[in-house]
């Protein structure tokens, strides 16, 4: 059945000799997989660049079962990103994004409030020039809660360890190593509950942003990636420090 739907791209594989298969999280069917003929054709119907990851799209496809490959139809930029494809940076950080999100969003159902946390986050990434060495911190905690593994309780002296593990703050410190010390569980509870517009409310340098992601990559590979590594937040690491 022909269906149209937005999505957000979030992974591309190349398939024969000159398509793609597109994993995208969609707005009414959740997370679903998509065959583009041709694009890597020199003369494709389609643009390359709209199959890239992060990228804002209307697709409409041929939508079978569920889990089945759907063959699309048309497609377009909804909206069209504007700095994100031409900023080395940015492009850096939506790769991060969309590597988290391949990695952790498994549901092929909808879910109006994901889908238009990421949608929006994505706009807010590519418009908005102060954020990114900080947006990818927020975006990633908030996309916890939203896939019900938010961390639990704040930080306070009597509650100065973070868990990884349990996903919790706790008094003593954990018998395994998957947890942050005092200072970096402070600089870490700093970040909860700001949302993605309130950035500029929290400062920190590059050794406390790398030793934060580094713990959030840890924590979404405890808690929901299923065994998979989390690789680009090395280079995006690099980057940023």
């Amino acid at each position: 059945m022909l269906q149209k739907t937005r999505a957000v791209v979030l992974d591309i594989t190349p398939y024969a000799e000159a398509s793609v298969i597109v994993k995208a999280y969609t707005e009414t069917l959740g997370l679903q997989s998509f065959l583009v003929n041709g694009v890597r054709k020199q003369k494709a119907r389609f643009a390359n660049n709209l199959f890239q990851p992060l990228t804002l799209i209307e697709v409409v496809a041929y939508f079978k079962k569920q889990g089945a490959l759907h063959r699309v139809s048309e497609v377009s930029a909804a909206p069209p990103l504007v700095h994100i494809p031409y900023d080395t940076v940015k492009t850096t950080v939506a790769l991060f994004l969309a590597e988290v999100l391949y990695r952790s969003v498994r549901e092929e159902e909808p879910n109006a409030g994901l889908f238009g946390f990421i949608h929006h986050a994505v706009q807010i990434l590519d418009l908005h020039p102060e954020t990114t060495n900080r947006f990818h911190l927020v975006f990633c905690l908030q996309l916890s809660r939203y896939l019900g593994f938010y961390p639990g309780g704040r930080y306070d002296a009597k509650c100065p360890y973070f868990d990884l593990k349990e996903g919790v703050f706790r008094e003593s410190r954990p018998m395994h190593p998957y947890f942050m010390d005092h200072a970096l569980s402070r600089q870490f509870d700093q970040l909860l509950g700001l949302s993605l517009d309130d950035l500029q409310d929290i400062h920190l340098n590059a050794a406390e942003r790398t030793a934060i992601l580094q713990s959030i990559i840890t924590y979404f590979e405890l808690h929901q990636t299923q065994g998979f590594s989390i690789r680009s937040y090395e280079v995006l690491a690099e980057l940023m420090g």
